[in-house]
């Protein structure tokens, strides 16, 4: 993944300067307000590329089901499992709370949506950070009014692994009180959000895309948002 590092905070909004990986950068940003952090749980991990920001000295742990997604990662902090049902199995089993659990870009793939949640939620001691797409933002409505397909919905995902394939369209308006409120339902509380905005790589194209967007507000611009939810 390139540009891994490229990008800026504004506020709640963090910018890319080309492609990057949004759940990366949320966590890259997450951690630099808490530093204290000790131990992880990153469900739905891929190829761990959130490791990469954690330290060696803290208890990572990530698991996720072979969807075919992310070429695997050997190493011992990472387990991967036959199918999303034996990775829950696992997780539900775990006797173990982790200080943070991670959730970036799962829940749209899940068929219950919010079941991974509160696994989430009853293994974490202090902190579930959640990573969505906001699959309504104005990009993607351009594209469904010319003809071409919602990513990761059409059928172009004929014949593609099941993990693949988005079970749900994800609203910011429609996620942000529903997550919200089965948080509150299960003791924690929603303590900071942020947004993430992919812009062209190229400097002066990058500069005509802030201009078209200056009056358009953040929750339509918005490719993914990050929800952080604290134990009361």
């Amino acid at each position: 993944m390139k540009n891994l590092n490229n990008t800026y905070k504004k506020k709640d909004i963090i910018f890319s300067r080309g492609i990057s990986h949004e759940g990366y950068s949320f966590f890259k940003y997450f951690l630099k307000k808490n530093t204290d952090i000790k131990s992880f749980l990153d469900i739905g991990c891929g190829n761990g590329i959130l490791k990469k920001l954690i330290d060696n000295k803290s208890n990572y742990l990530g698991v996720d089901a072979n969807a075919g997604i992310y070429k695997k990662k050997k190493s011992n902090d990472i387990k991967y499992f036959k199918n999303a049902q034996k990775t829950e199995d696992y997780l539900k089993n775990l006797n173990k709370k982790y200080e943070c659990v991670m959730l970036m870009d799962v829940l749209e793939h899940t068929d219950s949506f919010l079941k991974l949640f509160k696994i989430a939620l009853n293994k974490s001691s202090k902190y579930v950070v959640v990573g969505l797409p906001n699959e309504d933002y104005i990009i993607a409505r351009l594209r469904f009014l010319f003809g071409k397909g919602i990513l990761t919905h059409g059928l172009e995902m004929i014949n593609t692994k099941p993990g693949h394939k988005h079970q749900w369209f994800i609203q910011y308006k429609v996620a942000l009180p529903l997550i919200e409120n089965f948080a509150n339902k299960n003791k924690f509380k929603l303590s900071e959000k942020f947004f993430y905005i992919n812009q062209p790589s190229n400097f002066f194209k990058r500069i005509i895309y802030k201009l078209a967007i200056i009056l358009i507000p953040k929750t339509i611009m918005m490719n993914n948002f990050c929800l952080i939810f604290k134990k009361n």
